[in-house]
């Protein structure tokens, strides 16, 4: 079973900046007692330091200090690649007011003027740090999107460019029948992954979104209808796919579509793996309240190295299929995505004798 502890969640981290001591305790313990990690600093350059070994969250800064002053700390703050995304609220007295129009236009998001209530100073770090977790979640989206764009292209323009070949080489009247054959058996397999990969993208995201309907399925059937798909890959490199069954009456919550897609990527990854002329085994069974069907296969396995990495996406493994087929990094992270919007899981074991075993868990029914 897979370790499931969760480290607890890190407090946001504010700088307060002040070259008053009592200033810097009295604002300190106030953001500690609302559970907020607090760096305490009374110089600018020491701020600037510590903001470039370790960037906080969010910055309260003095605007007049000796030395630095608020102005050049800011400055300086926007200078550093890991803290220039930081917000900084200025800490002003009333008669500099006046420089409010400085400090906006310098970069500063806001300013607190002293002596300040405490409500509204706990509110508007608050409010800082809850807009710039926006904007990082914003940022994260917009990479994943992009990333997922780029590999779904790449995968897809593979598959593309093996059709395309095929249909080049077709073009020659003189090629012998069974060439024909085969290359024409090249460009249905090249288009039936191409669809499958992408109908299970689209699938996967919709599911994220809307949720699935899970019902009653017998876990053979899922077996075996996985089977039948991948029969003529396993059989290209003499590869028999094997089905052994505790109860064939097994039933899992499952959804057809969903659980056929993690099937067919743990299926086709085996035969990937595995050596030429070998078995891949699909065993179904009970483990506690739950119903797993694992497929299990006598490649390399997964090295000590490679099982953080195992789920991730876009993380190519150091194994190397065995027929030279392409793997993107993409199949198992969003298999096991496609295993937990069923209420389900899936993990990697060791085979005893050598090889791996990938387990997809979905509750009984």
């Amino acid at each position: 079973m897979p370790n499931r502890f969760q480290s607890p969640v890190a407090l946001p981290v504010v700088m307060v900046v002040d070259d008053q001591s009592a200033n810097v305790q009295v604002v300190g313990q106030l953001l500690t007692q609302a559970d907020y990690d607090v760096v305490p600093v009374l110089d600018g350059r020491e701020a600037l330091a510590l903001a470039e070994r370790s960037p906080p969250d969010l910055v309260l800064l003095d605007m007049r200090m000796p030395g630095l002053d608020g102005f050049a700390v800011l400055e300086g703050l926007q200078a550093l690649p890991q803290a220039r995304d930081v917000p900084v609220v200025f800490l002003t007295a009333d008669h500099e007011r006046d420089n409010l129009v400085r400090a906006f236009a310098s970069g500063a998001v806001d300013y607190i003027t002293k002596p300040f209530i405490a409500e509204e100073l706990l509110a508007r770090v608050r409010t800082h740090l809850d807009l710039k977790r926006s904007r990082e979640r914003l940022a994260r989206v917009a990479e994943e999107r992009q990333r997922m764009a780029e590999i779904v292209s790449h995968d897809l323009r593979n598959h593309f460019g093996n059709i395309l070949f095929s249909a080049d080489m077709l073009r020659d009247d003189d090629l012998p029948g069974d060439v024909r054959k085969s290359l024409a058996a090249s460009i249905r397999e090249s288009a039936d992954a191409g669809v499958l990969f992408l109908q299970a993208f689209l699938d996967q995201q919709h599911d994220q979104s809307h949720g699935v309907p899970v019902k009653p399925m017998l876990a053979t059937e899922l077996a075996e209808r996985a089977m039948r798909l991948l029969s003529p890959q396993a059989g290209r490199k003499g590869i028999a796919l094997r089905l052994a069954h505790e109860d064939p009456d097994l039933l899992v919550m499952a959804e057809a579509a969903g659980a056929g897609h993690v099937l067919q990527n743990l299926i086709s990854n085996a035969i990937k793996y595995a050596p030429p002329d070998s078995e891949v085994a699909i065993t179904t069974g009970r483990r506690g309240k739950f119903g797993a069907i694992a497929v299990h296969d006598r490649g390399p396995g997964i090295g000590a190295q490679d099982r953080e990495n195992l789920f991730k996406r876009y993380v190519r493994l150091s194994s190397q299929p065995t027929g030279g087929e392409s793997a993107t990094g993409l199949g198992l992270a969003l298999a096991k995505q496609r295993a937990r919007t069923m209420g389900g899981d899936l993990w990697y074991e060791d085979r005893s004798g050598g090889g791996a075993s990938f387990v997809f868990e979905l509750a009984l029914a």
